[in-house]
């Protein structure tokens, strides 16, 4: 089976160099829905509070802060729906950096001669070599209690805590990690292509509510009362925890 009930897991951490942070904010009218899309960031935190705004606030490193200007946040706010958006100008022509990693240690080069006299000099080898744009971004949003929500991410880790209203997360390339109270969760759903998904939750996904096929695991179950909650990672895992 590809559902591995578990009693910890790890959770993603990230370091970032130089940083620009990046605020913003809108209010939310009774009846809006909220809409995000996030391309790069590597991590999204996602979480609710008892304002009627959305808070969003974005760490942000590109090339090691020498392009961070490239990074644009949109809010396009409508009568019915709030979209956020983000992209990275011009990203083709910004330029390539070697990004190295070994364990815990992370080192950013301008060039291939940079890092071949690194090598050469210290006589080291590392983990993880990668070449292209160095984009490190972290976002952390908030949004107000009970208002319908849908996050789609293409590359980053979308984290949820906290969350209580009806949420939809599509993560594509990345996973999503979510801590829940499964007594206040009306309906559950969870669904992978090529990954896994993780529980430590005293929710029982059989029958109707497991379906396994190659390549493709979803789960589902009405563990309580409250809103809906789906999350769907088609290259990644989804992890479903406890929350404490």
């Amino acid at each position: 089976m590809k559902i591995k009930f578990i009693l910890a897991l790890q959770l993603l951490s990230l370091s970032l160099f130089a940083q620009t942070l990046v605020n913003k904010s809108v209010a939310i009218k009774k009846g809006q829905t909220i809409l995000m899309k996030f391309d790069y960031p590597e991590l999204i935190r996602v979480s609710t509070w008892d304002k009627n705004d959305i808070s969003i606030q974005a760490n942000v490193s590109i090339n090691n802060g020498e392009n961070d200007d490239a990074f644009e946040l949109s809010i396009n706010n409508t009568v019915n729906s709030v979209t956020v958006e983000n992209r990275i100008a011009d990203i083709k022509n910004l330029p390539q950096m070697i990004t190295v990693r070994d364990g815990a240690e992370r080192i950013v080069f301008r060039s291939k001669e940079e890092y071949k006299k690194f090598k050469a000099e210290n006589g080291r080898s590392f983990d993880r070599v990668s070449w292209g744009v160095d984009i490190d971004v972290i976002i952390d949003i908030k949004v107000p209690k009970g208002i319908d929500t849908n996050i789609i991410s293409t590359y980053g880790m979308v984290e949820v805590s906290d969350f209580e209203g009806p949420l939809m997360v599509e993560a594509q390339y990345g996973g999503v990690d979510v801590a829940l109270n499964e007594k206040k969760v009306g309906e559950l759903s969870a669904e992978t292509n090529y990954g896994q998904i993780y529980s430590n939750l005293d929710v029982p996904f059989s029958g109707k509510g497991l379906q396994e096929k190659d390549f493709y695991t979803f789960v589902s179950a009405k563990p309580g009362s409250g809103p809906r909650y789906d999350f769907e990672s088609k290259y990644g895992n989804v992890y479903l925890r406890k929350r404490n």
